[in-house]
């Protein structure tokens, strides 16, 4: 049995005896994570691959409470989430879709949607100068921040959505195929971004990936999902 998790080190994301399964009327489970155990320290960057369809949106679902396991315990900062009030949890720890969402108005009015939640009370807003620094360092500095975000690619959106995420300094980011609309340069920005997430502010990424990825400045720690077993992967 392969491990599941990283030995000797104190978790600031993890994972303990976590079951969860999909039911539909009429069908048996659907198991995504059979008595899964994960462990992230803070300041890591854990790299999260598996086939399509294995559940690995769902874990990082898991861990901002879209989804509530069936069993077992997840945690962030040795704290069970579902402890954490809504605001604050979703304050500490940033979920990134596959599909980026965006709302009717400018790009400047998405980047400081956050800015108007409960979540984001005492937090200052950005100033134009800020929002357009966040752009130009995930390679989106040719957007106008006056542009109508509907009017954007999915690349673009995709890189918006991640800028409207840093700009709120959360504790983690949980990103679901952030290049996957992304050409070769781009890509490698928002990776950039991601590691400088890590190295400078001290932040936790889990990361979910089809493609082959390998940070330039950052150790991963490796993690497999695949018909329900989560196996840690270090290299041999």
């Amino acid at each position: 049995m392969p491990r599941t998790d990283t030995p000797g080190i104190s978790a600031h994301l993890a994972l303990a005896g976590v079951r969860f399964a999909y039911r539909r009327a009429g069908q048996p489970p659907h198991v995504v994570l059979d008595g899964a155990d994960m462990t992230v320290p803070r300041g890591a960057f854990a790299l999260l691959t598996g086939p399509s369809g294995a559940g690995k949106s769902t874990l990082l679902r898991l861990f901002c409470r879209l989804e509530e396991p069936d069993e077992g315990r997840v945690t962030l900062a040795g704290r069970s989430v579902d402890e954490l009030p809504p605001a604050l949890l979703r304050r500490r720890v940033c979920y990134l879709q596959q599909t980026p969402t965006v709302v009717p108005g400018s790009v400047r009015e998405n980047l400081l949607l956050p800015f108007t939640f409960k979540s984001a009370a005492g937090q200052p807003p950005p100033d134009n100068a800020e929002l357009a620094r966040r752009l130009d360092q995930l390679a989106a500095g040719d957007i106008p921040l006056d542009q109508e975000a509907a009017t954007l690619s999915v690349g673009q959106r995709q890189r918006l959505c991640l800028a409207r995420a840093l700009l709120t300094r959360p504790e983690v980011l949980l990103l679901d195929e952030p290049v996957s609309a992304l050409d070769a340069d781009s890509a490698r920005a928002v990776m950039d971004a991601a590691e400088s997430f890590c190295l400078d502010d001290g932040g936790t990424v889990l990361l979910v990936s089809h493609a082959e990825f390998r940070p330039a400045r950052v150790a991963p720690l490796p993690f497999h999902l695949s018909q329900g077993i989560l196996a840690w992967t270090p290299a041999s």
